[in-house]
């Protein structure tokens, strides 16, 4: 596979990945077979990945690939008690498809905004939301007050909320 191949379904797959976990998680009923499926899954994807037609939904792709391994998973174990019927599994699967078209367009839209905004700002969010660190320390290490810094947060919040509700064309 090539690099830039191998970059897209990277790019791809991560944005769905979640989205793929929760739907095998709904379908097992148990975490353990959910994550084990999910490592099936994007094997398959990954040597599958040359044949997929990129004007084609990714996440229908993906989701065709999931039942199929859902319904083989519950065909080889034979514990269709604790199965969902085909018709179920199918109607989940395509709400959580359209959710993933969604969650992928307002992902989009975010990174989108993060990137307008100024550099101190975005390092202020990735040291709060990425990295996790307290707003006291913040606060000390910016030199403002917490109510300064809770207010700058707000505003930065406020900011990619409005921004992100103008890219996916709602108002916010």
């Amino acid at each position: 596979m090539t690099e830039e191949l191998h970059r897209k379904f990277l790019e791809l797959h991560m944005a769905h990945q979640k989205t793929l976990f929760a739907y095998l998680l709904r379908g097992s009923r148990d975490y353990s077979q959910a994550e084990d499926l999910l490592q099936k899954v994007t094997i398959i994807l990954w040597e599958k990945f040359k044949e997929y037609d990129p004007r084609l939904s990714y996440p229908a792709w993906a989701f065709g690939i999931a039942r199929r391994q859902l319904a083989l998973h519950f065909r080889e174990t034979r514990r269709r008690e604790v199965s969902l019927p085909a018709e179920l599994l199918e109607q989940i699967a395509l709400g959580m498809e359209s959710e993933a078209d969604q969650l992928s367009a307002e992902s989009r839209a975010l990174a989108q905004c993060l990137d307008k905004l100024p550099g101190d700002s975005r390092d202020l969010l990735r040291q709060r939301y990425v990295e996790g660190a307290p707003l006291s320390d913040l606060a000390r290490l910016l030199g403002q007050t917490l109510a300064a810094l809770n207010m700058r947060l707000v505003r930065i919040r406020k900011a990619l909320l409005d921004c992100t509700g103008r890219a996916l064309g709602g108002e916010a």
